[in-house]
């Protein structure tokens, strides 16, 4: 029986939504390896591509969708609406921040789009053209760190390892692509994800090798970022992978040990993982030394003299832990910042604030003049608040207890379709949420200044949106009587 037309309208309607999100989130992943000329495709092309896209898909779909998407939807239209509250009336100053809201805000719908082969093949293509992306990334950057050499890549001469002291360090880390870790890490932390959800998605066997292979090498360049809020991520991610497999292959006799046993292999888990950085970089200083490497290490003249270990390399995380938790990484600071400046600025909760101007009043109450430095509230629902007010701080927390909730379901769905890889999806997503609590990714300006969103916020709504469908399908709520 022939097709109809509005069928094959609709397939093809759906798949060229696919092809917009996938390719946008390829674009932006490619922005800090020549910014200035991304830049210039971004103000011509890429700027037409996000409009058109949101048309395309607006004009089909309207408001229409699951309660998330409205949420995100009526988010984007009410960081619209504080700009013009704030008098930017022609959008001079933060029309790239509305025109990002909007692009988020129709990649999330794309996975709820898409047939479950579709989202399958759309995500086998983003995954491999990332992950190899990622993948030769971490190696040069890990190459970078711990020979301590910096070189420079054309066609800008963005550098890969530490050619100044300008972020003061005083201990050897990752800069891959001219990028502060922070922000690398979730790189390297979201291809480590993709990389467990192709591993229990493959159907040949032998293509877990390389998954392996890389994945070990995500997990080392994780290690030498030293992001501990993303080293907590993958931790609480290590632990979800843990009661899965508990509650897969545990017998199922006596409930209570069981939940008992899945508990205790959980926090172990979690704890080995965040643990295994530090054994990884003492392991590759070890190696390191055995090697006799005779190579000037051109960038120990950045780094603090008192941190430096002799003649062997030292790749220990020189930051006191314990301090780090006490006062949050001086995060506490930042955050009891936000309430003396709402109280000059009451004003704010109704309407928020400029962009560029967010930061102004939590700095003048930061604790100490190392917290005069941050650039953001490290925090995502409290840079939304700072940012756009109550209103748009409620859309986002709703949107979030909701997503969490609908990964909740997925999680523990007893569907046959929901398989491992299925629910793996269910790691990246949470763990950005963790990473959020300390940083700022999501839903408001990226901390990377060359773009006002990048690839790992719009993987994340990409991934929710997938996350979002398989728990609809395969958890939905029971139907009341």
């Amino acid at each position: 029986m022939q097709m109809l037309k509005s069928e094959w309208s609709d397939i093809r309607w759906r798949r060229f939504l696919g092809f917009c999100a996938g390719a946008m989130v390829l674009f932006y992943m490619v922005c800090p390896v020549a910014p200035l000329r991304w830049a210039d495709l971004y103000a011509s092309y890429g700027k037409t591509f996000i409009i058109a896209f949101a048309a395309i898909y607006f004009f089909r779909a309207r408001m229409d969708g699951v309660l998330e998407i409205k949420l995100v939807i009526y988010y984007t239209i009410w960081v619209f609406l504080t700009r013009i509250f704030n008098t930017d009336y022609y959008l001079q100053n933060d029309l790239d921040l509305v025109i990002s809201r909007v692009l988020c805000c129709v990649i999330l719908p794309v996975g709820l789009l898409l047939e479950e082969k579709e989202r399958r093949v759309m995500l086998d293509i983003v995954i491999g053209i990332s992950g190899a992306f990622y993948f030769v990334t971490a190696l040069v950057s890990l190459y970078a760190c711990i020979f301590g050499v910096y070189f420079y890549i054309p066609p800008e001469h963005v550098v890969f390892g530490l050619d100044n002291a300008a972020y003061g360090n005083s201990y050897v880390r990752i800069v891959a692509w001219e990028t502060t870790r922070t922000i690398s890490a979730v790189w390297f932390y979201i291809a480590g994800c993709m990389m467990v959800y192709e591993f229990f998605r493959c159907k040949n066997k032998l293509w877990r090798i390389p998954i392996c292979i890389a994945l070990f090498v995500f997990h080392l360049a994780v290690a030498f970022t030293m992001t501990r809020s993303v080293m907590l991520a993958a931790s609480v991610n290590a632990a979800m992978l843990a009661i899965l497999l508990g509650m897969r292959y545990l017998p199922a006799g006596n409930r209570t040990l069981r939940v008992v046993l899945i508990a205790v292999l959980a926090a172990l888990s979690m704890l080995l993982c965040f643990k295994s950085y530090e054994w990884l970089r003492t392991a590759t200083g070890k190696i390191y030394d055995a090697m006799d490497v005779q190579i000037e290490r051109t960038s120990d003249q950045f780094i603090d003299p008192a941190y430096l270990n002799g003649d062997g390399a030292n790749f220990d995380d020189s930051r006191d832990l314990k301090e780090s938790v006490s006062n949050g990484s001086a995060r506490f600071g930042v955050w009891a910042a936000a309430i003396p400046a709402i109280r000059d600025e009451p004003l704010r909760l109704l309407i928020g604030k400029y962009n560029s101007k967010v930061m102004d009043g939590p700095h003048r109450y930061q604790i100490s003049a190392e917290n005069g430095s941050f650039w953001h509230m490290h925090n995502y629902l409290l840079q939304v608040l700072m940012l756009t007010g109550l209103i748009g701080f409620l859309l986002v927390l709703a949107f979030s207890v909701l997503l969490v909730r609908r990964m909740i379901r997925l999680f523990f769905s007893e569907h046959p379709d929901a398989t491992f890889a299925v629910k793996s999806l269910t790691l990246p997503v949470s763990g950005i949420l963790v990473y959020g609590m300390l940083e700022t990714v999501i839903f408001t300006a990226s901390a990377d200044e060359r773009a006002l969103t990048d690839f790992r916020e719009l993987c994340f709504f990409l991934l929710a949106g997938v996350v979002l469908a398989y728990s609809y399908e395969l958890a939905p709520d029971k139907k009341r009587k």
